[in-house]
């Protein structure tokens, strides 16, 4: 999904996040917020899994969620149950 497709309370969580990072005069993600030396894993109880290389990995326990955005590949939102999400360097 891209930002547009979002539901509200991840396009507070992305506002947030910015916030946090200082960056007070956009509401939404570009070029440079992606990390280019991580990889987010997510594993799911089912044994199955999703790696996404570049991403941003925001979490939200209050929401039960997870939210993995990515530069070309589009916006995820997963359920935090029942799942294991690790960051490793791709360097």
């Amino acid at each position: 999904m891209k930002h547009e497709d979002l539901p509200e309370r991840w396009k507070q969580k992305i506002i947030e996040y910015l916030r946090s990072q200082g960056v007070d005069n956009r509401n939404e993600l570009n070029a440079y917020d992606f990390f280019t030396e991580q990889v987010v894993k997510i594993k799911f109880e089912d044994d199955s899994y999703a790696e996404f290389i570049y991403p941003l990995l925001i979490e939200a326990p209050e929401l039960n969620e997870a939210g993995v955005f990515t530069k070309h590949c589009g916006y995820h939102i997963f359920a935090m149950d029942g799942t294991h999400i690790s960051i490793e360097s791709n360097l």
